[in-house]
């Protein structure tokens, strides 16, 4: 699952797109402004990490509405595999004043809740679980706030192959440069945030072991994406401002979310998600920490991280004064895929054929049924997945 609201779930503005499978706990409702294209599931660049072609990309429990001007594009492009475009399923009715485009898949409505939501209905107690047993780990390292810019560094081996933050939700709040440093080649990175103070951030810069990984350029861009994950459990609002990149995925089981910003990692909020920057995108890079994540409430402890492919020499580390943010632009309608080895997907400006799946269920598969990992060939294709989103990205601002 790449975006999980436990409230609703709303789209204004020019925001563009999210990867992979949304699930939404509450109502779901898609009004751009002044109109345009959405789309679920395939979209224009990313990890290329999504459910199989004609399997559910949009799951809401409540009504589903699609205002005037508005199109939504489910798996679009996806014309070959086990079935065509994406499904949606809402467990009450849905107001088509737009467009909802599934491209083939198959749609449902007013089967209730629990029938939409199968089986990912017991997925909001599993990541309040997660996010506790997370929480309650030790730090291996040192976190300091100061003048917009946070650093995390590692002071100590990894436990488990994890390394360990923690920071108050008050001194995150308001920053806009994050440095990791130090971080063993084979660690994923566990980011803590304590307290109940709200959390306001714009990312304008990220860096990673001296790589500025939050620029399209950057040939670790999916790399950090996948190592890095904050756990704010206790946060009640969570806003990610700006039209930067926001690098990790995001654990909140107790915060509503306000995103204009990129969000680049798996996102689990408990709350209300209100997305409507412009052109923002949200990328299904999936965390190699490797907690289970499945659908049914089952505590679970963290369990040891997947080895994480060997950084390249270092470059040049974010400056404490953030630099201009990286800008964003809507994304073109992505075209028909090109095919891949099944359990690699390579992302494009024309994402390839979605990740292999396990038979019979509704996520897709990167390693672990149902679960918030990848391993082995996943890891590596987020380093793939970066390069070739790079290019896209090059492309579209010289096409535009």
């Amino acid at each position: 699952m790449a975006l999980f609201a436990g409230g609703s779930y709303s789209v204004t503005d020019g925001a563009a797109e999210a990867e992979g499978l949304l699930v939404v706990a509450g109502d779901a409702t898609f009004a751009k402004n002044p109109g345009g294209v959405f789309n679920v599931g395939r979209v224009g660049a990313g990890s290329g990490i999504l459910p199989a072609s004609g399997q559910v990309m949009l799951a809401v429990g409540g009504n589903l509405r699609i205002a005037k001007g508005t199109t939504v594009d489910i798996g679009s492009g996806l014309i070959t595999g086990p079935g065509y475009g994406g499904g949606v399923r809402a467990g009450g009715r849905i107001d088509e004043q737009g467009v909802l485009q599934t491209n083939g898949g198959d749609r449902r409505s007013g089967e209730g809740a629990a029938a939409a939501l199968d089986p990912y209905a017991g997925f909001g107690a599993t990541v309040q679980a997660q996010s506790a047993a997370l929480g309650a780990l030790k730090p291996t390292g040192t976190t300091k706030a100061a003048g917009g810019t946070v650093t995390f560094r590692s002071t100590g081996p990894s436990d488990g192959g994890l390394q360990v933050f923690e920071i108050a939700s008050a001194d995150l709040d308001g920053a806009s440069t994050f440095v990791f440093e130090s971080i063993p080649a084979d660690a994923s990175v566990l980011v803590n945030v304590t307290g109940t103070h709200a959390v306001s951030i714009s990312p304008m810069a990220v860096g990673y072991n001296g790589d500025r990984v939050d620029l399209y350029s950057s040939a670790h861009f999916g790399e950090a994406s996948a190592k890095v994950l904050y756990n704010l459990r206790e946060t009640p609002a969570l806003t990610l401002g700006g039209g930067g990149n926001f690098i990790g995925s995001l654990l909140a089981p107790k915060a509503s979310a306000d995103l204009t910003a990129s969000t680049n990692g798996r996102v689990y909020v408990g709350g209300d998600v209100r997305t409507h920057g412009s052109g923002n995108e949200s990328h299904n890079y999936p965390w190699t920490g490797t907690p289970v994540f499945s659908c049914t409430p089952t505590p679970q402890p963290p369990t040891t991280p997947s080895p994480a492919p060997t950084p390249s020499t270092p470059g040049t580390v974010p400056s404490p004064t953030p630099s201009t943010p990286t800008g964003h632009k809507p994304s073109p309608t992505p075209t028909a895929p090109r095919s891949t080895t099944p359990g690699a997907p390579v992302p494009s400006a024309s994402p390839s054929t979605p990740a292999e799946r396990t038979p019979g269920t509704s996520l897709a598969f990167t390693g672990s049924t149902g679960t918030f990992a990848i391993a082995g060939a996943g890891v590596a294709t987020v380093a793939v997945g970066s390069a070739l989103l790079m290019g896209s990205r090059r492309r579209r601002r010289r096409g535009n």
